[in-house]
């Protein structure tokens, strides 16, 4: 499974976005590998231009499977912030819950090198599509 990270998601939504990112993106969505959680719908969401185009999103990102964000997910990713915070390393709180998310339960196919940082601390299945 892939929990397609919103960095992987605004390329392959954007008109001119890399080539290489739609293709792997739509290879994986076309295998039905992918998931989501609540704070990828929610970035994926806000970002949509009109109502319209809000609808269609919405349709297509609930119609994949979800990973819960439990309180196992919450404290997994405050304990991994704490580590980082203490090595200089700030990463975005929704990035560790994503991450947190997806951990033991898909690879994070993103376009983000935050998830390289978390990944240093810590064994995330990670797939950085600006290096492939």
């Amino acid at each position: 499974m892939f929990l397609i990270d919103s960095s992987a998601w605004i390329e392959y939504l954007r008109p001119s976005g890399s080539a290489k990112i739609k293709a792997r993106v739509r290879k994986i969505l076309e295998s039905e590998e992918a998931v989501t959680c609540g704070i990828i719908v929610v970035e994926i969401l806000r970002g949509a231009r009109t109502e319209k185009d809000y609808r269609i999103l919405r349709d297509s990102i609930l119609s994949l499977p979800g990973i819960p964000i439990t309180r196992e997910v919450i404290d997994r990713a405050s304990r991994w912030g704490f580590l980082l915070d203490r090595k200089g390393k700030q990463v975005p709180t929704t990035d560790l819950i994503i991450a947190s998310c997806a951990h033991k339960n898909a690879r994070i196919l993103h376009a983000d090198r935050d998830f390289e940082v978390i990944a240093s601390i810590c064994d995330l299945d990670q797939e950085n599509l600006q290096h492939a």
